[in-house]
């Protein structure tokens, strides 16, 4: 029994010698064909031989292999993919093997720019041509255009705008960078306030003096800017108002400086007649 049971091992174990010898054979003749499918323009058969032999190796220099051979057969799209799935399964590349690779997809992405067809420009329109639509003079009295539409001139659509309304909207615009201009000194003197207190809290310094000077020299410029900025919108606005309230009245309005004890100001003097 001893002498049939050691046999039976002597006789097993050649069997397994030879199938291991097989099988890097085998893949030596699937390598070559794979190799010869890719240069004959057969890529789909390279590419499965390719993956067969991934899948039994789970070797990545296989799917490197499938890049290489769509790129050779003109699969610039397809062969980018391969050289990124690469690269993602085959984490320890060198330096010099990871600036292969992306040389390899540098090249297929250039050669995708170039097979685009150049996008064709785009004729210029042809000049639009205008229609008169000015027909023959009656015998008697001019003719009479419509206040709008294409054949409308300056002159009746100026006409057909109020009168003064250019002066009202001057004189709102005017008010309100006024108004902004007194929320601005306002603020400043908040800040300059702000400023004091900190100096009475925490003792005087010559970078919070500067402060607030410097903030108590903005507020007294945003006043007058307000100021300015509201004499003169609400000026604009009257005459633009006295104008379209009758455009056929004669208004006499005019503005007259004034030295008082609270300083320079100006007076709005006139009427309508």
């Amino acid at each position: 029994m001893r002498m049939t049971l050691l046999l039976s091992i002597s006789v097993f174990l050649p069997v397994l010698a030879s199938t291991a010898l097989a099988k890097p054979a085998n893949r030596q003749a699937m390598e070559k064909a794979a190799r010869k499918a890719c240069l004959t323009g057969d890529f789909h058969k390279g590419i499965d031989i390719l993956a067969d032999l991934f899948i039994e190796t789970k070797d990545q220099t296989y799917i490197f292999n499938q890049g290489r051979c769509l790129q050779q057969n003109h699969q610039w799209a397809e062969a980018v993919d391969r050289f990124s799935e690469y690269q993602r399964k085959a984490t320890k590349l060198s330096a010099s093997e990871q600036a292969e690779v992306e040389k390899y997809i540098a090249d297929c992405k250039a050669q995708i720019q170039q097979s685009q067809p150049p996008v064709p420009a785009q004729p210029n329109p042809p000049p639009a041509t205008v229609a008169s639509s000015v027909s023959a003079l009656p015998p008697e009295g001019p003719i009479t255009a419509p206040a709008f539409g294409p054949t409308a001139n300056l002159a009746t659509v100026a006409a057909a705008s109020p009168p003064g309304s250019g002066l009202r909207t001057a004189g709102i615009v005017a008010g309100a960078v006024g108004v902004a201009g007194i929320v601005t000194g306002v603020v400043m003197a908040l800040k300059t306030q702000s400023n004091v207190n900190n100096m009475y809290s925490n003792g005087y310094s010559p970078a919070a003096e500067s402060s607030r000077k410097s903030y108590e020299t903005w507020g007294w410029v945003g006043y007058g800017i307000g100021a300015a900025g509201i004499v003169a919108g609400t000026t604009m606005y009257l005459l633009g108002w006295s104008a379209g309230k009758s455009s056929t009245a004669d208004t006499r309005l005019s503005l007259l400086p004034t030295i008082g004890h609270d300083g320079a100001m100006l007076l709005l003097q006139g009427g309508i007649q």
